[in-house]
């Protein structure tokens, strides 16, 4: 009883708790982000591990004076607008705890051993597996396990998340993932078996979602990773695949729903079109510095929640400044990515920029930031060496 209780395991159980929680988006997730970062605190003052946490600075100095940009570019735009109906100050001191901290707090902890690149995977898949089973509940009862949200396959599936496009994105991170931890010259092994499994579970969540922008990102993600590994491809994935895309076809050719989605889909009706042109017309008239942020429901169209694009989202908020220092940063992680050569990093963040241009948000959005902040962790943790923190 006394050994659980030790300070790795305490930390590990947060870390599980605030992955489990994304998705859901509540209090809880509030709160594990604030624990999170107070343990972090906590244990740095009390270790005086300073001197650690200079080296891991130092290493990660690119990083954040590209992110110091981004922070800069919002609080130009803040400054030059009327922001003063907006929570414009607060979103972008979010950036900051919610993001850069937890950043932090992920690389630090991962350089004193408190947990491995698997468990994090680990935590990362029971979170997505909560999700997609409690989306075939809810495909079979009308409604979730959590919080009783309403939805079936005629109206699409939400899970827990309350909309089915935010359902979708993580069923389709949950896709991919799992067909990356298949392990190939393994089939019937007992892991695979629940990869496999799980893996059927997130095709069902990720097509009656509804989600078109999920649909687009996974399938040019797997045409992105198929296209990086062809030399490796064996006749046995050729096979497996060739039913998988059978199978899919003929649920298409039996659902009118899917049918009718995907025709809306090919033929791009959509309403965002509207939106990127409303947006578009008040982009040329702030192209430097933008509105400030979090400023759509001031001076964007009224009939939309929201920009539905990440890229015009950034210039709308921030102009061509935030833009560019976005892409600073996105360059940053791109040459990180071919550096270490894990062509896996890459297909997650081709999915995350294509969906990005459909839905969510880059600014606001909750889910999909602390989304990538996990997948910046996994991109940029290797430049740490263990024996030099710990010795």
């Amino acid at each position: 009883m006394v050994s659980f209780f030790n300070v790795k395991n305490i930390f590990n159980v947060l870390l599980l708790v605030w992955v489990i929680s994304i998705p859901f988006k509540n209090a809880i997730y509030q709160g594990s982000t604030i624990f999170l970062i107070i343990f972090f605190l906590v244990y740095v003052i009390k270790n005086r591990d300073y001197e650690n946490l200079k080296i891991l600075f130092y290493k990660y100095k690119d990083l954040f004076i590209a992110f110091s940009l981004i922070i800069l570019s919002m609080t130009i735009s803040n400054i030059l607008n009327d922001v003063s109906k907006t929570e414009a100050w607060h979103l972008e001191f979010s950036y900051i705890y919610r993001y850069a901290f937890i950043f932090i707090v992920l690389i630090y902890f991962y350089s004193k051993d408190f947990f491995s690149k698997q468990m994090l995977i680990i935590f990362i898949f029971i979170s997505l597996g909560i999700q997609g089973l409690d989306g075939v509940f809810q495909s079979i009862t009308g409604y979730d396990i959590f919080k009783h949200n309403i939805g079936n396959l005629k109206r699409g599936l939400s899970g827990a998340t309350f909309n089915r496009n935010i359902f979708g994105f993580f069923m389709g991170i949950g896709l991919i993932l799992s067909f990356f931890l298949i392990k190939k010259d393994e089939i019937l092994s007992k892991t695979n078996l629940i990869f496999l499994s799980f893996s059927i579970i997130f095709i069902f969540s990720t097509l009656f979602s509804y989600s078109r922008a999920t649909w687009v990102s996974v399938f040019i993600s797997f045409i992105l990773y198929f296209l990086l590994n062809y030399k490796k491809i064996n006749v046995k994935q050729i096979i497996g695949i060739t039913i998988i895309c059978i199978f899919l076809i003929v649920i298409f050719l039996n659902i009118d729903l899917l049918q009718n989605r995907f025709e809306r889909l090919v033929n791009a009706k959509s309403y965002r079109h509207l939106i990127w042109i409303d947006t578009i017309d008040l982009i040329k008239q702030k192209l430097f510095f933008g509105w400030g942020v979090d400023t759509w429901a001031i001076y964007g169209s009224n009939k939309f929640a929201g920009i539905h694009n990440i890229t015009l989202e950034i210039l709308f908020y921030m102009g061509f400044f935030g833009l560019f220092s976005f892409i600073i940063f996105l360059g940053l992680i791109i040459k990180e990515i071919f550096n270490i050569k894990n062509h896996e990093l890459l297909v997650f963040i081709v999915y995350m920029l294509i969906i990005g241009q459909f839905d969510h948000s880059i600014i606001t959005g909750k889910t999909y930031l602390a989304t990538m902040t996990i997948l910046m962790f996994f991109v940029f943790m290797n430049r740490i060496d263990k024996k030099e923190i710990n010795k």
